[in-house]
């Protein structure tokens, strides 16, 4: 028997079939559209299951064990019920159940974040130790906790929601409808954002020439190439960065001690210097740092994008 993973996402659905050592053998992806009908886009993702399924030659009743789906957003996972995604718009979204429309095999939903914790606990870079925490950063920041080696969800299945705890009181604007918090300065957004202003401001920027004077093509990437050429106003954006994501991971540090915290998402793109430069800054700033002997590893998730996909078909079911 195989397993079926989904990755459930803001832009695209991506579908592998996994093995049971964690390989993805085919995969397919269609994009979201994520302003239609909740419908809609469910039964384009039951239809992209049953396809991948079929290009690899299994029929989808006979030879999937289950499906696991990570979702955007906090999903009960007892009923496979999305309960809110502000990106999505959904409240209380019964994906598993209209799933099963489509299939018949068992559906288990779960945030991706968790699915990510998941898959890096069992095959990536924090296995082998049993409480540790996943911080992807993007265009949002979320998380994953896993705790004796299984996945925390807190009361109401929202616990990892790390992005959205405020560090600047009355700050920038965030997505989730309140101000300052560390998703609306450490996420890819917020250094685009910064950097777009850095460079109106300073036309003689070595990020301005390198988009042509055009901030709409402002990337998360520009800020850290161009630091790394000598742009002083880079430099500037860059470090400024660095402390904000720190300042994110300390306070999970001083709250929940785990034994690691595993950076991924797009930031991975940026190469392990930028978790060294922010690992130096979190051992420094937490408290009691001089006191512990033992310290919080901050690491680089050695999973990619995938990794959702496989966490999912690792999951309880």
């Amino acid at each position: 028997m195989y397993r079926l993973g989904v990755n459930f996402d803001l832009t695209y659905i991506t579908a592998g079939i996994v093995d049971i050592e964690g390989n993805i053998l085919i995969k397919e992806s269609i994009p979201t559209l994520k302003y239609r009908k909740f419908e809609e886009i469910i039964k384009d993702m039951a239809n992209l299951c049953i396809r991948v399924v079929n290009k690899y030659g299994l029929n989808i009743d006979n030879d999937i064990e289950f499906v696991g789906i990570g979702c955007y957003g906090s999903v009960d996972t007892n009923t496979g019920i999305m309960i809110y995604s502000s990106y999505f718009g959904f409240k209380n979204a019964p994906i598993a159940d209209e799933m099963r429309k489509y299939i018949n095999v068992p559906v288990v939903c779960e945030n991706d974040a968790n699915c990510y914790a998941l898959a890096e606990n069992k095959i990536g870079v924090t296995k082998g130790f049993k409480n540790t925490i996943i911080v992807t950063i993007g265009t949002a920041i979320s998380g994953g906790i896993i705790i004796d080696n299984k996945i925390y969800h807190g009361l109401d299945f929202g616990a990892g929601e790390f992005g959205h705890h405020v560090i600047v009181f009355k700050g920038e604007n965030c997505e989730c409808g309140r101000n300052g918090c560390w998703a609306a300065y450490a996420s890819t957004n917020a250094i685009v954002r910064d950097a777009r202003i850095m460079s109106i401001r300073h036309p003689e920027s070595l990020m301005f020439k390198m988009i042509n004077g055009d901030v709409r093509l402002m990337s998360f990437k520009i800020p850290f190439e161009a630091a790394a050429k000598g742009d002083v106003y880079a430099e500037n954006i860059v470090e400024d960065y660095k402390k904000y994501v720190a300042v994110g991971l300390i306070n999970i540090v001083n709250t929940l001690q785990p034994e690691a915290i595993a950076i991924g998402g797009k930031i991975r793109k940026i190469g392990p210097e930028f978790v060294k430069d922010v690992s130096k800054i979190v051992s420094e700033k937490t408290f009691g740092q001089y006191e512990y002997e033992n310290k919080t590893k901050i690491l680089m998730c050695s999973l990619d994008y995938d990794s959702v996909i496989i966490g999912a078909t690792m999951l309880e079911h």
